[in-house]
This record gives structure tokens, C-alpha cells and sequence, in this order.
């Protein structure tokens, strides 16, 4: 009998760092309040598992935000973001000219309301 090895690529290497990282967190997290809830409290414990989530969480933080920038470079790189851009002031012009018909109406109305004249008795 043998072992199963399943064989990993680099993007799944990678995407599993950022997932067992947050996986270990959240492990962390419950850890942290099983020992903060426990009737005999080791502070000990609970000082060091704060400290290390802290410093986990700071980690993922960073690798989440670092690979955020990548995304953004990347599709600047590629031209995406002008696409989507595009797309978005397209969608911003139809809601603008809707409003701007609609904020027409109104203005001569109100327009019309000023030219009336008070009848006073």
C-alpha cells in the first residue's frame, strides 16, 4: 500500500498560504476564547495566543492588501480597469440624463411658480 500524493502547483501553493494562514486564524480565534472562558485561566496562554493571532492577523492583512495591489497592477497592466471604467461613466451618463430630465421638469415648473403673482386682498 501506498501513499497518495496529490501534486500541487504554484498557484495552488500560493492560494493555499493566504487560505491556511486565514484558516489558522480563525482556528486561533477559537482557541483564544476557549482559554479566555475556561473556569481556571492560564494568563500565560492567553497573553501568548493573543499576541500570536495579533501578529497573524497583521500577516494576513498585509499579504490580502499586497495581493489586492497585484490585482489592481495587473489589470491596469492589461487594460482592464479602462473597460470597467468606460462602462461605469456610460452607466453615469444614462442615470445623469434621466436626472437631468426629470430636474428639468421641476426647475420650469418652479419657474412658472415664481411668474404667479399673490393675489392680495
Amino acid at each position: 500500500m501506498g501513499y497518495a500524493v496529490q501534486e500541487k502547483s504554484v498557484v495552488d501553493f500560493c492560494e493555499s498560504k493566504t487560505e491556511s494562514l486565514s484558516n489558522w486564524v480563525s482556528k486561533f480565534k477559537c482557541k483564544s476564547v476557549n482559554a479566555k472562558t475556561k473556569r481556571k485561566r492560564d494568563l500565560r496562554i492567553i497573553a501568548i495566543l493573543s499576541n500570536s493571532l495579533l501578529r497573524a492577523e497583521n500577516e494576513l492583512i498585509t499579504k490580502q492588501r499586497e495581493r489586492a495591489r497585484k490585482w489592481a497592477q495587473m489589470q491596469a497592466d492589461l487594460g482592464l480597469c479602462n473597460k470597467e471604467e468606460e462602462v461605469a461613466r456610460q452607466q453615469q451618463e444614462k442615470i445623469d440624463n434621466i436626472w437631468k430630465n426629470d430636474l428639468s421638469g421641476l426647475d420650469s415648473f418652479f419657474k412658472e411658480l415664481d411668474n404667479v403673482k399673490p393675489v392680495l386682498n
